[in-house]
């Protein structure tokens, strides 16, 4: 599954070279998931992180549109940026990624 999940990250992003993932193999409800982005937009104190809530919720209701129920998530980390990768259930298919907000990357504050 692992080498699976690396091969779709790098057909994704060929640019990423050394990087650790990590991942819990379980099937996350779309619904639940859309919810929470939802609830997140709605409490987020920048307006950076509302657009960044806004634009992850949009893109997960567009995955609702493709008639799909569950996905799975993956986290890219390399130097210091984590991403977040939004895959089909069985990993054939990366839906989109964002990276995370840090401390260390300004544009977040």
């Amino acid at each position: 599954m692992k080498e699976l999940i690396y091969s779709k990250i790098k057909e994704y992003d060929p640019q990423l070279d050394d990087f650790e993932i990590s991942y819990s193999n379980h099937p996350l409800l779309l619904d639940d998931v859309i919810m929470s982005y939802k609830g997140r937009n709605k409490l987020a104190k920048s307006e950076r992180i509302r657009e960044l809530t806004y634009e992850v919720l949009n893109n997960l209701l567009l995955i609702k549109n493709e008639s799909v129920e569950y996905v799975k998530f993956v986290v890219v980390r390399y130097d210091v940026t984590s991403r977040l990768f939004v895959f089909a259930e069985d990993y054939s298919k990366v839906f989109f990624d964002f990276t995370f907000p840090t401390e260390n990357n300004s544009e977040y504050n």
